[in-house]
């Protein structure tokens, strides 16, 4: 289209205006279509057409470039403006119409963007093994929809309007955004919570790659779901008899040693067992810190546990007496005849707490490939049925050592360290624990922060 062309076929009305959401509402459709141009960023126009559109195009007469970049109101002036920016620049690089077409029709799709983000920052030692698990699973079910879960695929089926993975990224704003949100929040809050903050890093990423200029990803906090998190907990009491059937003892034994009969006898899974009964006494997460560790994480000589990789990275704790008590007398399982903990053959030797399910297929025919026991909620189930005790999720027992401890030491640093929380943050994670115990923690930190009373200047006599 030639200068002449762009000036004459279309009309450019001379005067600009500082183009707005509202002024562009007013805009009146007539028998012409015609443009007013923005007094903010040089080049974007918005074109009001006879046939009752409204359509935002970078203008570049000189260069002869007329690039459409979307209809309004699918995106507003503050986003026209962002994708004229960049328009603009590459005009400025030497970029002809031609090729500038060209690059848009090849602009990354969300999918694709969100893909290629995983492919060269998702992997370790940035991202831990479980959280890679996250990304890949958010993926397969939200964006490339390959997810074997029939409730997800079911959802697509009556709500394909609400997918995003085949937009454009300049395509993508808070209304598409927060439908999408809200799609994934009718199967799980949570996920829809954690895909969109997938997306604010990804298109954060994208805006440092010049894919886009902005990122469109703002929610604020009332526009996210509210993390409901369970904070129930076992009191002092029921942790010292959830504790007696946890770990058991032959005290027929001179040194710490299993009693293997009691779980046989109350229909327990020893290993569970130590895993539910070890977290309980250290305030460990059952399952990243405690259930996967080797004996080569663990020292008799110096009482300490050894994390290669936790939530908070790597980590070495103090084994307190009662958990080195039950340490060693994992050690002397390790090699003990008969002993559910005894693997000499394969790779489970090396774990604290082998599976006895490892290399086995499951129900749906899938292999185990954990070498360590990864699920203990049936026998935490049990016991506390046996026990009277109102059912709580298995990773509250941390929540019951983390009240207990605070509830005793009156301090929230001591409490975090225990605990592995960031000392940096000032303890923020610990602080909510305060908050769950409910009682007087708050005040006596209070207390101990409060001011200096002056003291009385006491002269000691010394006698001849």
């Amino acid at each position: 289209m030639s200068e002449e062309i762009v000036k004459r076929k279309i009309p450019l009305r001379d005067k600009r205006k500082h183009l707005s959401d509202k002024y562009i509402k007013s805009l009146s459709f007539e028998d012409k279509t015609y443009s007013v141009g923005d007094d903010t960023v040089i080049g974007l126009r918005i074109f009001v057409n006879k046939g009752g559109t409204k359509t935002f195009y970078y203008v570049n007469s000189a260069k002869d470039i007329k690039e459409r970049i979307e209809y309004f109101p699918t995106i507003n002036v503050t986003r026209a403006r962002d994708e004229s920016k960049l328009i603009a620049a590459k005009v400025l690089e030497g970029h002809s119409a031609s090729q500038i077409k060209r690059d848009r029709k090849t602009e990354l799709t969300a999918a694709e963007a969100f893909k290629q983000y995983m492919d060269e920052r998702v992997h370790p030692p940035q991202y831990a093994e479980g959280t890679i698990k996250k990304w890949i699973s958010a993926y397969r079910s939200w964006l490339d929809v390959t997810t074997p879960d029939k409730v997800i695929k079911a959802l697509w089926v009556k709500n394909k309007d609400a997918a995003i993975a085949d937009k454009k990224l300049s395509e993508l704003n808070m209304d598409n955004l927060k439908r999408f949100h809200r799609f994934i929040g009718s199967k799980s809050p949570i996920s829809a919570n954690t895909v969109i903050e997938m997306l604010r890093t990804v298109m954060e990423y994208a805006k440092d790659k010049g894919y886009v200029a902005i990122n469109p990803v703002h929610f604020k906090v009332k526009e996210l779901y509210e993390k409901k998190e369970d904070n129930r907990r076992l009191t002092k009491p029921q942790m010292d008899a959830v504790l007696d059937r946890l770990i058991v003892y032959d005290k027929r034994s001179k040194h710490p040693k299993l009693n293997l009969h009691h779980y046989e006898e109350n229909n327990l899974n020893p290993v569970a067992c130590c895993v539910l009964g070890g977290a309980l006494l250290q305030g460990r997460r059952y399952r990243s810190e405690w259930a996967k560790i080797t004996y080569s994480q663990l020292s008799l000589s110096s009482k300490h546990l050894a994390l290669k990789q936790s939530k908070v990275g790597q980590k070495e704790y103090r084994l307190g007496r009662k958990a080195f008590k039950l340490v060693q007398a994992l050690f002397g399982e390790r090699y003990r005849e008969g002993s559910p903990f005894n693997y000499q053959k394969d790779i489970r030797k090396d774990y604290v707490f082998p599976s006895k399910m490892f290399g086995r297929a499951n129900n749906a025919g899938k292999i185990n490939e954990k070498p360590y026991i990864n699920n203990v909620r049936k026998t935490w189930i049990t016991l506390l049925k046996d026990l009277g005790y109102e059912h709580i999720p298995p990773y509250n027992v941390r929540h019951s050592f983390a009240t207990n401890a605070l509830s005793k030491t009156k301090s929230i640093a001591t409490t975090g360290e225990m605990l592995g929380h960031s000392k940096k943050s000032g303890y923020k994670s610990t602080l909510r624990y305060a908050a769950i115990l409910n009682e007087d923690v708050v005040e006596a930190l209070d207390l101990i922060d409060g001011p200096e009373e002056k003291e009385e200047t006491k002269v000691v006599k010394f006698t001849k």
